[in-house]
Parts: structure tokens; C-alpha cells; sequence
């Protein structure tokens, strides 16, 4: 059986490996062929927002069976955000995030409701990616979801930015195959 991997992208035009956001031939590669791969552009990545974002995710996530569902910067604040508040959740086999702001008062339309963590408590596996040398997004952002969602596995890794553009992720490939055992 084939397992499904959805992946969606941060704010801003996504990079691009051999015509594909990246994330897509990154965690391709390293997950091998039991393993499909889909991380579409989302709308308006440029000008991003909440309603549009979430509206395709639903889409997405009504197409595929069961994903491990991956979420980078803003694509991951969203699946948090749309996770909380769906009134049924679709079933998913892991969900991995990695660089996730924390949207604050200042943010209406991306701030969680102050319930989230008790709404979310149920939600996993659960894992959070972060590089120490993130100039994007403050340890601090990590250390409120930490708090929130202590079942939560938190992983704090060196040297992979914000984008978390490398040539592999060996610890999040590893960690979604573990799901496997």
C-alpha cells in the first residue's frame, strides 16, 4: 500500500526543484516509492490568507485518504489553525510541522482560539521541527505550542534556516516512517 504524504508550503512563492515545490522531490527521495508525495502551490502565496488556504486544504485533504500531513511556516500555522476549529477532523495518519509561527491578538484572522491545545490534545502523532538558527520565527513560538500541546514531540535541529531548503530531511523522513512500525 501506498501511503500519502501531503505537504503544504509556506507564504511566498515556493522554491523549486525540477519544477516541483520542493518539498515534494525532498521528501520523495528520501521516502522512497511506498511513499506519494504531493505538496501543491497554494493560493495566492504571495498574499496569502486564512480563509483561501484553508478552503484548499480541506480540498486536499478530502481527496486523499489518511495523509501524513506536513506543514511548513505559514501552510503549517494554517493546518494547526483549520485542525482546531474543524467541527470533524479528517483522519490523518501523522501530522509534522515545522518553522510554525505563533500568530498572536495582532493577527485575528491566523490567531487560534485560546481553547486550542485542549481541542487539539487528541491529535497525533504530533511533531514540531525547528532549526536553532530560524531568523523568521523566535524560539519563543515554539516554546507556546510546547506548552499547549505537551504530547507534541519537539524537535530543534542546527543549520536548516527557516526554509528548511537542504538536500534531505532525515530526521522528519525518519519520523514519519517510524509511524510505519
Amino acid at each position: 500500500m501506498t501511503r500519502n504524504v501531503l505537504v503544504i508550503h509556506g507564504a511566498g512563492e515556493p522554491l523549486r526543484r525540477a519544477g516541483k515545490v520542493y518539498w515534494e522531490p525532498l521528501l520523495q527521495r528520501g521516502l522512497g516509492s511506498g511513499y506519494e508525495v504531493r505538496a501543491p502551490r497554494m493560493p495566492e502565496p504571495e498574499d496569502p490568507s486564512y480563509r483561501d488556504w484553508s478552503e484548499r486544504l480541506a480540498e486536499l485533504l478530502e481527496q486523499t485518504d489518511a495523509p501524513v500531513l506536513v506543514g511548513h511556516s505559514f501552510g503549517a500555522s494554517v493546518i494547526l489553525k483549520y485542525l482546531s476549529e474543524v467541527s470533524e477532523r479528517p483522519p490523518l495518519f501523522g501530522v509534522f510541522l515545522a518553522a510554525v509561527p505563533f500568530w498572536g491578538p495582532k493577527f485575528p484572522e491566523l490567531a487560534l482560539r485560546a481553547d486550542f491545545g485542549g481541542r487539539l490534545r487528541d491529535l497525533s502523532p504530533l511533531y514540531f521541527y525547528r532549526s536553532s538558527d530560524d531568523e523568521v520565527i523566535p524560539l519563543e513560538h515554539l516554546e507556546r505550542y510546547r506548552k499547549a500541546l505537551p504530547h507534541a514531540v519537539v524537535r530543534t535541529l542546527e543549520g536548516r534556516g527557516h526554509d528548511f531548503d537542504q538536500p534531505e530531511f532525515p530526521e522528519l523522513v525518519a519520523d514519519i516512517r517510524s509511524l510505519e512500525e
